[in-house]
């Protein structure tokens, strides 16, 4: 959320979307193989396919329409998100099937749209009562095969350009670096003071970055 609207803002949304997605896929590579026996497949299987229907949805909106529009589109995403957040809701119930499917197809409406598959699926998937090393393995698996929907539907649409891939390229490497310095600072910092830094970033990405 963080990433797509200020690659957007720079390089325009048909540009920046791959960028992240490409950046993003790399990096749940190395992550792959120690989450995979953690994951629960049924219900991942569920929502992968319902995404995978939303995808392309996604992908034709993003290049079909007006870049500027576009780039304020993702920016409200990202505050709807905050704002979501910040007020601490989160759906309640069990997980049923419609839910599952509706979450699944959510994202990958938006992952085509905006690289952002993460806030349907987060705030649904949380409701369940799993371990946490579960629910993190599957949030691997399903954002790495999500991004590679997109990442194909986009290849199919034509917006997989070489500058795409070159700015991919050179933003994986600092990426990676931000990652770890981060991790270090995540365990010095509470909780109320994380989400309440995470909330201040969101917000000012989302109000500063379409007048860019």
């Amino acid at each position: 959320m963080i990433l797509t609207p200020v690659f957007s803002a720079f390089y325009g949304p048909a540009v920046g979307v791959p960028v992240c997605l490409l950046v993003e896929f790399c990096i749940s590579l190395p992550l792959l193989r120690r989450t995979l026996p953690l994951v629960d497949w049924r219900q991942i299987a569920t929502m992968l396919v319902a995404a995978a229907i939303g995808v392309p949805f996604g992908v034709w909106l993003l290049a079909s329409a007006d870049p500027a529009a576009m780039r304020w589109a993702i920016s409200g995403i990202v505050l709807g998100a905050v704002l979501l957040l910040a007020s601490g809701w989160r759906y309640t119930g069990r997980p049923v099937l419609a839910g599952t499917l509706a979450a699944g197809a959510a994202s990958g409406f938006l992952n085509g749209l905006a690289g952002m598959a993460g806030p349907p699926v987060a705030f649904y998937y949380l409701a369940g009562a799993g371990a946490a090393a579960a629910i993190r393995a599957s949030f691997i698996v399903y954002f790495a095969a999500v991004d590679l929907v997109a990442l194909t539907g986009l290849t199919v649409r034509g917006l997989m350009t070489t500058q795409a891939l070159l700015l991919a390229a050179v933003f994986v490497l600092p990426y990676i670096g931000g990652g770890l310095i981060g991790e270090r600072l995540f365990k010095l910092a509470s909780e109320t003071f994380f989400r309440r830094l995470a909330l201040v970033i969101l917000t000012i990405v989302a109000i500063v970055t379409p007048f860019l």
